[in-house]
């Protein structure tokens, strides 16, 4: 089965990675937010500026005539809104005669004024007024004064309150909370549809229909493993559903021609009283052999089973001289010629299956002398069985490996000696095949 293709959203780890990086990235962005609220509030811009920053900043911002009066004055255009909010921050500009004739658009009266010594340039922090305010006086250009204040901590703002701003973080939080809730919602029904359709797929796979499989295509790549492992077992009990059934019919096929023959023959010793022993013996000896048959074939195709070392050879001559008697009963000779010793790792009952069908076939309906020549070339075992008779022709030759086919519908034998040979030697990995007409060749593995 080939694996769907990999993308970076085919990964679970990956789509939960990027949803908790929409959610951080969305948890950033809110914090900026709310960051730029503060930094834009009123009230909190000069928080953090020292009133000796804000006096040299307003007296740098003086434009005085040739004669030295004031002008105008320039403010920092991000502290024009603190300078017009109540309770954010104030200032005053004294003329030399000590006139206020400038101030913050703030303040409902001028700020005091602290008095300067000759050399000094800012005044000590005071604490003035009744709210108080932390008040420092600067000098500037030509006698001018600039008395600039804040709020001090702890004391009451006389203002109304911002409701707005006071529930802004709350709203934002919440917001925030929303859409994490959400995205973590969205992510978790992406990533576990693909796995609900698998779900869906496996719940209609059953025994009238053991070919459906679970689509990988769309599966998180942790995911696909699983489902490729359950597809595979899926598969190889399909397969043994078939062959169970295909054995069962193959079975059914097979016995009902003797077992109506016997029952013939006992229904005729009923009507004449005379019972053909000597029929019946045959009968059973034919039903025997094809049950043996059938089991020896339904071993086969159980595929894997537990190997172990064994001699070949010596496991040839074994079975060869088992058969001998039956060679000995028709009349014919055969001839084993095999190394010494030849190892395999195989299943030896099986092994011994294998050899007395492909014996038993060249036997049944071979002529003259069988020979059975066993050889080893690098990881192959080569075993090759052949009589004198005229053979299959080469048009039948791969068909004759088929359960119940027989070249002569009269002949012995039920048909399924090759079926098992073949089955055997696929099974460790090789096959069989016709090399001549009257020669069949097994490679083992």
């Amino acid at each position: 089965m080939i694996p769907p293709r990999f993308s970076v959203f085919s990964s679970l780890r990956a789509r939960l990675v990027v949803g908790l990086l929409m959610v951080g990235l969305v948890g950033a962005a809110g914090m900026g937010v709310l960051t730029e609220l503060q930094r834009r509030s009123p009230n909190d811009v000069l928080e953090d500026t020292t009133l000796s920053a804000q006096a040299s900043s307003l007296v740098r911002g003086m434009r005085f005539d040739p004669s030295g009066v004031l002008v105008s004055l320039a403010i920092r255009p991000r502290w024009r809104a603190a300078y017009a909010t109540p309770g954010a921050g104030f200032f005053t500009v004294f003329d030399p005669t000590g006139r206020p004739v400038a101030r913050s658009s703030n303040l409902a009266a001028p700020l005091p004024r602290q008095s300067l010594a000759d050399a000094q340039t800012e005044s000590a922090l005071a604490l003035t007024g009744t709210a108080p305010n932390l008040t420092l006086t600067a000098r500037a250009p030509h006698g001018y004064v600039v008395s600039v204040a804040r709020s001090t901590p702890g004391v009451l703002n006389e203002t109304s309150p911002d409701t707005w701003s006071d529930f802004q973080p709350l709203i934002l939080l919440l917001g925030v909370l929303g859409f994490c809730v959400a995205a973590a919602w969205i992510v978790a029904a992406w990533s576990l549809r693909p796995l609900a359709r698998a779900s869906a797929e496996a719940a209609m796979i059953g025994p009238d229909r053991l070919d459906g499989r679970i689509t990988l295509a769309g599966l998180p790549t942790e995911i696909v493993s699983m489902a490729s492992a359950v597809n595979g077992a899926l598969d190889r009990v399909a397969r043994a559903y078939a062959n169970e059934r295909r054995f069962t019919a193959d079975a059914a096929h097979a016995l009902r021609t003797p077992v109506a023959v016997m029952d013939l023959r006992l229904q005729r010793a009923a009507a004449t009283a005379e019972l053909d022993k000597g029929a019946l013996r045959a009968d059973l000896g034919q039903i025997a052999h094809l049950v043996s048959g059938l089991l020896n074939l339904a071993r086969a195709e159980q595929g894997e089973r537990p190997r172990a070392e064994i001699n070949l050879a010596r496991l040839l001559r074994e079975t060869a001289a088992g058969l001998q008697p039956a060679f000995d009963a028709s009349g014919r000779a055969l001839a084993v010629e095999a190394p010494e010793a030849v190892s395999i790792s195989a299943d030896a009952r099986g092994l011994r299956d294998m050899i007395e069908a492909l014996i038993d076939n060249a036997l049944r309906h071979g002529a003259g002398q069988v020979t059975v020549r066993l050889s080893a070339v690098g990881d192959r075992r080569l075993l090759l069985v052949e009589d004198q008779g005229d053979g299959v022709p080469a048009a039948l030759q791969d068909r004759m490996f088929d359960r119940f086919n027989k070249r002569d519908a009269n002949s012995p034998g039920a048909g399924l000696g090759l079926s098992i040979v073949r089955q055997t030697a696929r099974g460790l990995g090789g096959d069989a095949r016709f090399v001549a007409p009257a020669s069949v060749e097994v490679v083992l593995r």
